[in-house]
């Protein structure tokens, strides 16, 4: 299993990027949930890595087999 790691970087302007790696789907809404609110709760824009939809992807397609 991968490591989970999520990198906040806080521009000069006091724009906040976040960036998420190592966890499965779109899990990685539901780790960073309390740090957004935390850094005050408004999201500009979100961009999913191709992880996130490749891993719900696969799971979609297990259910539809099983």
């Amino acid at each position: 299993m991968a490591d989970e790691v999520v990198e906040v970087s806080i521009g000069a302007d006091g724009t906040v990027a976040m960036s998420v790696r190592g966890v499965a789907g779109m899990e990685c809404l539901t780790h960073t949930e309390g740090l957004v609110e935390l850094l005050g709760g408004d999201i500009e824009s979100r961009e999913l890595t191709d992880e996130a939809y490749a891993e719900q992807e696969e799971e979609q397609q297990d259910r539809l087999w099983h």
